[in-house]
């Protein structure tokens, strides 16, 4: 028999304790997700081992008083690494702190201070909240609409006593009783016998079964965090149970790519998958004033050709979700696009495989090459590397691929690559390069296209980039993203696979001035640096300039941990400045941060105008001026008329200028 106790607030249901001996939490910091503003202040910070929870303080001013205002469970936190406040007051500044709780209920020394400005009003429409349990997981997911805001660990029934189906949350208990005489603080009931609530009161160990089933049939949570989805979800809000695995289906990480020159009628990607948990997407953009049909052929790794056309309208981009073609369901495959006009194409693929989940993102190549170069390429410490060899062509040819060691060493491995086929190369079950880094060349007696994937487990990240190789080498090389601020790393690669010694002259544009050193990049070598280790250069937003005596080639790699965007991206340098930039994707719906990163390597200020073209149609303009070597971060999202859009993205400056974009995500997959 259930029975409600109480319907108040109070009591609190955990009772902490001064005397902790864990420290505070470092990096506590704000957080500007798009669907927060207007709604809730959103927190982050990196976790605390040994950590139960954590337990959030907020006053009204620098010094005032600090009250807790809720918390967030250990575990919530490494999964999804994001505290949220849902009663801040719109228009108002709060000072957070935030106290590290052990298994015994003591907190430690709170953390220091951090404010937040709580936005006056939402930017758009949130949607209908929905939650979804998933007993595969032993999560809840909470959905405003299509944007997953939050998750929380939970414990369901034993010996499936947790009935499945879709429910709507029928009452809120403060505190209730259930079977047994246990008392339970924030019940939610879905039937008239289960509810979501915390962990019931006068365990000896709060936590003991959350992650696993360990109850007669509710859900139960954590005690530090049970009071937000009980304030978050008001009555009659959905629930499905379910057993199939979210974790699998929620895709979260960043990718980046830099610009394109020119559009062109032709376009080429050595990868594409549809199989193993991988979503493809092929975006494709009409600058131009006349509508376009473009043609993609799709190479599968069986040897079967596959090919689909749409027509392009004159100044929009286009979306392909590669998965929905038929022939395309669960396949490995190159693309070749062919267009009766200038496009822009890029292709873009979201996975989970495992611990692993992120996006990664290129432009194309416009033109097959005979020799292609890579500065990246890493096969320890739970990074996997592959090469993807496509050639489109009418005859066979072969590919000779040498790799060139970091510290010095080379190995080289042969591979024959059939007509109008893609070979992928596992580097990590290579002999020579099994555990190693290295800068890749390839060298075929056809031309061919070249990309090189990589997936990665890096601390708390699990995720994956790609770069599409370069077809030469060259002095210069130049990136407009880069930062070394709290959560970020970032990696600069050099390398050098010819038999000259070389003098590498780097330039690090920071907001305030320049840094430059200079190193020393050995002949059939290839240098990995560590840019916020150096003097100067932590805790910054960076572009690079990089000058070298003899060519090479190089790349810059950037892993994320600040929230539940984690991840990480590589782009190749862009050899030259350019008055011209093209983007076929950028997307501001969901949980997708888009960021345009201009940078200015010149001497004299560069005005940069930026025409956004909607997939519906519509185009939206914004002016920037770019300071001489500076750059300037666009947040695509805060733009008017950009709200919840896909589009495409032109750059055009009165000099040359150099153009990236990022993209930062959290994307539900359907279930």
């Amino acid at each position: 028999v259930l029975f409600a106790l109480q319907a108040s607030a109070e009591p609190a249901p955990v009772e902490l304790s001064p005397g902790g001996s864990l420290p505070p939490p470092q990096g506590v910091s704000v957080l500007h997700r798009p669907e927060d503003r207007g709604r809730r202040v959103a927190l982050t910070w990196r976790p605390v081992e040994g950590a139960f929870g954590y337990q959030v303080y907020r006053a009204e001013s620098a010094d005032g008083e600090m009250v807790p205002v809720g918390g967030r469970a250990d575990d919530s936190m490494r999964d999804y690494p994001v505290f949220l406040d849902d009663s801040a007051v719109p228009g108002k500044t709060y000072y957070y702190a935030v106290a590290t709780v052990d298994e015994d209920l003591r907190e430690g020394s709170p953390s220091p201070r951090v404010s937040a400005f709580m936005e006056p009003a939402a930017v758009a429409a949130g949607g209908p909240k929905r939650m979804v349990c998933s007993l595969s997981d032993q999560r809840i997911y909470f959905y405003e609409g299509d944007q997953l805001v939050n998750v929380v660990r939970c414990s369901t029934g034993l010996n499936n006593a947790t009935p499945t189906g879709n429910f709507r949350i029928t009452g809120h208990y403060r505190v209730h009783g259930g079977l047994g005489g246990a008392v339970c603080d924030y019940w939610m009931s879905f039937t008239s016998s289960h509810g979501i609530h915390a962990w019931p009161r006068g365990s000896s160990r709060y936590e003991a079964g959350l992650g696993a089933p360990a109850s007669h049939g509710c859900v139960r949570l954590h005690p530090l965090e049970a009071y937000w989805p009980y304030y978050w979800a008001p009555d009659g809000t959905p629930l499905t149970i379910t057993y199939a695995s979210l974790a699998r289906r929620v895709v979260t990480g960043c990718h980046d790519t830099g610009g394109i020159e020119e559009p062109w009628s032709e376009w080429y990607f050595a990868e594409g998958c549809t199989d193993f948990g991988f979503d493809t997407f092929l975006l494709l953009s009409n600058p131009g004033d006349s509508g376009i049909t473009a043609r993609a052929h799709f190479y599968r790794d069986d040897g079967v050709t596959v090919t689909e056309e749409r027509y392009l309208l004159p100044h929009s981009r286009l979306t392909v979700p590669v998965d929905q073609l038929p022939g395309l369901e669960a396949a490995s495959f190159a693309i070749h696009v062919e267009a009766e006009g200038p496009v822009v194409a890029e292709r873009a693929m979201y996975f989970t495989m495992g611990n692993r989940d992120d996006g990664t993102v290129t432009v194309g190549t416009k033109s097959l090459s005979r020799e292609w170069y890579f500065a990246e390429g890493f096969t320890a410490n739970s990074f996997d590397t592959f090469l993807l060899l496509s050639n489109p062509g009418e005859d066979a040819t072969t590919a000779r691929v040498y790799f060139y060691l970091e510290g010095g060493g080379e190995a080289r491995y042969d591979f024959l690559l059939p007509p109008h086929s893609r070979q992928t190369v596992s580097v990590d079950s290579l002999p020579a390069v099994a555990s190693a880094s290295f800068c890749i060349r390839v060298d075929s007696d056809m031309p061919i296209v070249a990309e090189r994937a990589m997936y990665f487990n890096l601390g708390y990240i699990g995720g994956g980039h790609v770069s599409l190789g370069a077809p030469e080498l060259s002095n210069d090389w130049y990136f407009a993203e880069g930062c070394t601020r709290n959560f970020f790393s970032t990696f600069l690669l050099l390398g050098n696979p010819t038999g000259q010694d070389t003098i590498v002259h780097v330039d690090y544009q920071l907001p305030e001035g320049d840094l430059r050193y200079d190193y020393l990049l050995r002949a059939g070598s290839r240098v990995t640096l560590d840019v916020g280790s150096q003097g100067g250069l932590s805790g910054q937003d960076v572009a690079i300039a990089v000058e070298s005596d003899y060519p090479i080639v190089a790349e810059r790699a950037v892993y994320y941990n600040l929230d539940s965007h984690r991840g990480g991206h590589a782009a190749i340098g862009l050899r030259s400045g350019s008055n011209n930039w093209y983007f076929a994707e950028g997307y501001t719906d969901g949980a997708f941060d888009t960021y345009l990163l201009l940078s200015n390597p010149g001497s004299s200020p560069a005005f940069v105008n930026v025409v956004f073209l909607r997939e519906d149609g519509s185009t939206f303009g914004a002016g920037y001026m770019v300071q001489p070597r500076r750059r300037v971060t666009v947040h695509v999202d805060d733009l008017p008329g950009m709200e919840r859009a896909s589009f495409s993205m032109n750059v055009h400056a009165d000099q040359p200028v150099v153009a990236e974009r990022a993209m930062y995500f959290v994307m539900p997959r359907g279930y």
